[in-house]
């Protein structure tokens, strides 16, 4: 995944859910996951969802630290195990409180094909050691 506004150029692996039944983050902070029971980038409906860390106090800052500084515009490519790359332009940007996250619409299988990459935000809670909010970004296929 290249996303040139942010200086970012990473790998991204599949991910599923982790024994809490929440959406599986990989460890490598600089390395981005895709929810590989959705839609994959570049398929014809739905949301393709990609997830990576903001920081971790031993690794530092992650491939996604700035993702909510994102502009609607700037482009996110994927390139797939096959050498094919597909690119978005954002379209928005969203922050909500943990608790608050649309996930069915974040996670939908179905409507037009979009990239959704989503990271924590917000205040860091020291008595949660994570942080309060999720940021997610959407973005549309460009055709190039």
């Amino acid at each position: 995944m290249h996303i040139p506004a942010l200086g970012v150029d990473t790998a991204i692996i599949p991910v599923g859910v982790d024994d809490n039944g929440q959406l599986d983050i990989p460890e490598d902070v600089q390395t981005v996951g895709w929810y590989r029971f959705g839609p994959a980038p570049g398929a014809t409906q739905g949301s393709a969802v990609l997830t990576g860390h903001v920081d971790d106090y031993r690794q530092g800052a992650g491939a996604l630290a700035d993702l909510g500084s994102l502009q609607p515009g700037d482009t996110v490519t994927v390139t797939d195990d096959t050498g094919t790359a597909r690119t978005f332009s954002v379209l928005s940007r969203e922050e909500w409180h943990k608790g608050e996250v649309p996930l069915d619409r974040l996670f939908d299988r179905s409507g037009n094909p979009r990239l959704v990459l989503i990271t924590c935000g917000g205040s860091f809670n020291t008595s949660t050691l994570g942080y309060d909010d999720n940021i997610a970004v959407t973005a549309v296929p460009t055709g190039g």
